[in-house]
């Protein structure tokens, strides 16, 4: 019996029955707010389906298995998919099981979703073409009766496009980080005379960055592109021999102010080396960058893909060239002007040597010395190179001395010696407008000062004897002691030995003495004279 035939039974009774004319009067009430909350539901209904409908994003209810008990149709056009294609199903079997999440699989990604409420996570789902990723923002929202979770409510946002732009833009940071960096990297090291390692730097900086499966770098030497560097997992691919210019290839692009991008269909007639680049590789595509100096070759940058190259990544590549192009020029100015500084040096030398006929050649055997001390106490290549000119110019204040003491034959007077004395602070006074490094300076200064400080010129300061002066001190006693002089005999081998290991700690430094006797016992440093007892030996 509905309400209605309850209301017209009622009132059959109506008019003998005032208490059943109040109970009428309730039910009635009754009734109306019934219809008034029935019409308030459908209308809510009506809205909140309307709502769900007109959403861009994908709206879904699961139960805490992840079973999908309601998806709107928004997941048509996102996924492919129809919504009763999905009802009743699991939602981790519309997610892409490629894809690694931190939790695990996507079986444990929906059970971690009915532990907690997620916020703003990403997951990635599958279009039902198979194929196709789309990466869905999603928010949850638990529902309970009581303590029991019954229901999760879903809310996912298309975020793919979003992604591919981010992707995009943290491409393009990492690509312009990469230039920035070599270009710091090769401004930094333009005096140092290692391109083989600046170069390989520069490789593994450019495949690591770029991920790519190799990238090498040759310089255009003696008339021939010489490897200087090269990385990536392809490196064994790449030919250690140096490329000739007149191969057809090789010739096109360094004639050739642009980028060429080569394939395997380009190499019919290029050398051996160029082809294995391709053989048994995924490489499809080299992009080739010639280094130009004032519009002359200087080398060759080379880098593998195993896709196609878009135009972003060969506008980066090219940048890259340009600045390579300008640290190698850079490089060989640097190198050009140190070999005329040395040649200048060795003038200097020239002049010393023809006042003092008795030390011809004592320069350049110290400075050869002094670098094999230097290199067995492992200093860097710059500092040997420094100290290789230390070495050199130890003397030069000899200049200032009369050419009849510095030629003169016997022992010298006391006043002879005190002018003689005088040639380090004499060699720092002709030097004094070259620009030469504090340790340079140090040992032409300090190269007579002893170990324990004492000699000449006083330093009552110094608290230690620098590094260069103790090794360029070491160097110079021994050419002395090995060397022909006027006024002393020839030492042998073993007074040589016993002289250096009596004199340690006192005259001389006995770190420079151990390296020193090391050198001399393996013949890396070989005297002038053929000492007595060596030989016998």
């Amino acid at each position: 019996m509905n309400l209605e035939q309850l209301r017209l039974k009622i009132e059959g009774y109506y008019e003998n029955s005032d208490e059943i004319h109040n109970i009428f009067e309730e039910l009635e009430a009754t009734y109306q707010q019934l219809i008034a909350m029935n019409e308030q539901l459908d209308h809510s209904e009506k809205k909140y389906a309307t709502l769900i409908k007109n959403m861009s994003d994908m709206v879904w209810l699961t139960e805490p298995d992840g079973t999908i008990t309601f998806i709107n149709d928004v997941v048509e056009d996102l996924l492919g998919f129809k919504a009763q294609e999905m009802i009743g199903k699991e939602l981790n079997q519309f997610m892409c099981p490629l894809h690694k999440y931190n939790v695990g699989s996507c079986k444990q990604v929906v059970m971690t979703m009915s532990k907690i409420e997620f916020l703003r996570q990403e997951m990635w789902m599958l279009h039902k073409d198979g194929s196709t990723r789309k990466v869905i923002e999603v928010n949850t929202k638990h529902f309970f009766d009581g303590e029991e979770l019954i229901e999760i409510q879903g809310v996912g946002r298309d975020i793919t496009d979003r992604i591919q732009i981010q992707r995009k833009i943290n491409h393009k940071n990492k690509q312009l980080k990469l230039v920035d960096e070599i270009s710091r990297s090769m401004n930094s090291k333009l005096i140092v005379s290692d391109l083989n390692g600046l170069m390989d730097d520069v490789c593994k900086g450019i495949v690591s960055t770029m991920n790519i499966p190799f990238c090498s770098l040759r310089i255009l030497e003696n008339g021939q592109l010489s490897l200087k560097g090269v990385s990536g997992k392809f490196r064994e691919r790449i030919s250690p021999q140096p490329l000739l210019l007149d191969d057809p290839v090789i010739s096109k692009i360094l004639n050739n102010n642009q980028p060429v991008i080569l394939s395997q269909m380009d190499i019919g007639e290029a050398q051996a080396s160029v082809k294995q680049v391709f053989e048994e590789s995924t490489i499809k595509e080299v992009l080739m960058l010639p280094l130009k100096s004032n519009d002359e070759p200087v080398g060759l940058l080379s880098i593998g893909h195993e896709d196609t190259y878009d135009f972003d990544s060969i506008a980066v590549f090219t940048t890259l060239a340009n600045n390579i192009s300008n640290a190698v020029e850079k490089s060989r100015l640097h190198l050009n002007l140190k070999s005329f500084y040395f040649d200048l040096v060795l003038t200097l030398v020239a002049a010393i040597e023809v006042k003092d006929t008795y030390t011809q050649g004592h320069s350049v055997r110290v400075s050869n010395y002094a670098v094999e001390i230097g290199k067995h106490l492992g200093l860097a290549s710059d500092t040997i190179d420094e100290l290789r000119i230390a070495g050199i110019l130890h003397d030069v204040g000899k200049l200032g001395v009369s050419d009849l003491i510095l030629s003169k034959p016997g022992l010298l007077t006391e006043e002879e010696f005190e002018q003689i004395k005088t040639h380090p602070q004499v060699g720092l006074k002709i030097l004094g407008n070259v620009n030469l490094t504090e340790d340079i300076k140090s040992a032409i200064l300090y190269h007579h000062l002893r170990y324990d400080l004492k000699g000449y010129p006083r330093c009552d300061d110094m608290k230690s004897l620098p590094l260069f002066a103790r090794i360029v001190g070491v160097a110079d006693a021994l050419d002395a002691m090995t060397s022909h002089r006027s006024y002393k005999a020839l030492m042998t081998f073993d007074e040589v030995h016993n002289e250096l290991m009596r004199c340690s700690g006192s005259q001389f430094c006995p770190e420079v003495v151990r390296a020193t006797m090391d050198l001399l016992n393996s013949g890396k440093i070989k005297p002038l004279s053929e000492l007595a007892s060596k030989s016998q030996n």
